[in-house]
């Protein structure tokens, strides 16, 4: 898995934050770095918005990471001069599509469904054949990441896209990217960082 990198003005994203959470049940999250250092973190993600809640300010960036390995940065736009933010509860949201399969689909195209065991195993997925080796393989949606990353030191947009940009390497999988992302980003700048990444759901 090779990582690309889409630039801002490609999708010209608009973000909207707001105050009030949302119904959604709390998605699975992976936590990295000082795992508890801003608080809950992500709570909720959907394929158009993720929401977070922070104890304690913090720098953000968020990114919308592909299948495929490419990646939307989402937070900090180019305009945007300030990137931390405020303990509680924060949503950023695309209010344009990302991604559309034909006028009228919606934002973005029907996930892609897994049916084989190669597929499977590279999303890190466990599947065994049955002993008669007749039943079909399970479909899994394949869905995008989001990827929260916060810490005590800023980072412009022009610089996560330098940083991104020198990234000149190939992942096995999508969450050792995810990862590598978050590290490449923060890591060796910041005292207090933590990384969380969720599906993004439906």
């Amino acid at each position: 898995m090779r990582l690309q990198l889409v630039a801002f003005l490609a999708f010209a994203p608009h973000i909207a934050w707001a105050q009030s959470p949302p119904a959604p049940p709390a998605p699975t999250v992976t936590r990295l770095g000082s795992r508890n250092v801003y608080g809950p973190g992500i709570v909720a993600a959907t394929s158009r918005q993720v929401a977070f809640e922070l104890t304690r300010p913090a720098h953000v960036i968020v990114l919308l990471v592909d299948p495929d390995g490419s990646i939307l940065p989402v937070f900090p736009t180019p305009d945007v001069t300030i990137t931390e933010r405020a303990p509680g509860y924060q949503v950023i949201a695309l209010n344009t599509p990302v991604a559309a399969e034909e006028p009228g689909a919606g934002p973005r195209a029907p996930p892609v469904v897994i049916s084989s065991s190669q597929q499977l195993a590279r999303e890190g997925r466990p599947w065994h054949p049955s002993a008669a080796g007749d039943d079909p393989p399970p479909k899994v949606p394949v869905l995008p990441y989001w990827l929260v990353i916060l810490s005590d030191v800023p980072t412009s947009a022009a610089e996560v896209q330098d940083r991104l940009a020198s990234m000149r390497m190939e992942f096995s999988s999508l969450q050792a990217e995810l990862e590598a992302v978050a590290r490449a980003l923060v890591a060796r700048r910041s005292k207090a960082w933590s990384a969380l990444y969720t599906p993004a759901g439906s």
